[in-house]
């Protein structure tokens, strides 16, 4: 975190839906800016395609490599705030912002290849338990709501199509493109291929859905999430003992809610203030 930079300032911004959120930005040169922006959301094109991400569930924007989104290309990490990470590159970037002074907002158009990083402060969102947990070859790592997202298996039974939340475990026998094993809460015990090349998950916060084809799959976990006490802040992912890991992918570390660079004591947003990033 870069020190002696601190968001604390009370300023409430419209990010769509009327939520209220404080944002600030980075620059290159040193500067940060804070204040109202006028932007609802950010175009994410990802090997998943272009999905809209509404700023008011983004936590931090990052570059994937570099200082700057010139230097990444505008490729780009994306936090949400329920601890989801998706990458992708910002596609089309505007950040339109009104800056509040001398009784008045002056209007401030960024050149986005200088960003350094993005901060939206708002209340961290603690997921419910029975949660599904996505990772990728990509590198996406994102949490999924159960209770719309399906999963469809046909064998010589006929055609099911459960939710996820019905199901106790899920994943495949060994190739993800061969057949499945699904078993739901009620007992019942599914094997078959998936309908489908890909599995369109929807998301609680964030992009409606996601598509990841079964070839880019690398982790299918259910679990719940644990919130760390006062000293340890922030909140971890925690697979139960149904976790689908698809042979020969090496995904990721369970995910934190600890924003990049900041200490265990901060997690992800800190409601008095918010540091701005140093790279």
């Amino acid at each position: 975190m870069r020190p002696g930079v601190c968001w604390g300032m009370a300023l409430w911004v419209g990010c769509g839906g009327g939520q209220q959120t404080p944002v600030g930005a980075t620059l290159d040169d040193g500067q940060v800016l804070i204040g109202k922006v006028r932007t609802s959301a950010l175009t994410l094109t990802g090997s998943f395609g272009d999905v809209d991400v509404p700023l008011s569930d983004v936590g931090m924007v990052l570059p994937v490599e570099g200082r700057t989104l010139k230097d990444s290309g505008r490729n780009v990490t994306v936090w949400l705030r329920n601890g989801s990470e998706l990458k992708g590159e910002w596609s089309e970037p505007e950040l339109s912002m009104a800056l509040p002074m001398g009784g008045h907002e002056i209007d401030v158009g960024l050149e986005v290849d200088r960003l350094q990083a993005l901060q939206l402060q708002g209340s961290e969102h603690w997921p419910e338990d029975g949660l599904y947990r996505v990772r990728t070859t990509w590198n996406d790592d994102f949490l999924v709501d159960p209770k719309a997202t399906r999963v469809v298996v046909s064998n010589e039974l006929g055609r099911f199509d459960p939710f996820l939340s019905e199901c106790r475990a899920v994943g495949p026998i060994s190739d993800p493109t061969g057949d499945w094993r699904v078993e739901l809460v009620t007992g019942t015990v599914l094997i078959g291929p998936l309908d489908t090349e890909e599995i369109t998950f929807a998301l609680p916060m964030g992009p409606d859905e996601i598509v990841v084809p079964l070839e880019a799959l690398a982790a299918l976990e259910r679990g719940v999430w644990t919130q760390h006490g006062p000293k340890e802040g922030g909140g971890v992912f925690s697979p139960v003992e149904e976790v689908m890991q698809v042979p020969n992918r090496r995904p990721r570390p369970a995910p934190s809610a600890a924003k990049p660079g900041l200490s265990s004591s901060q997690g992800w947003f800190d409601n008095t203030e918010l540091e701005a990033s140093k790279y």
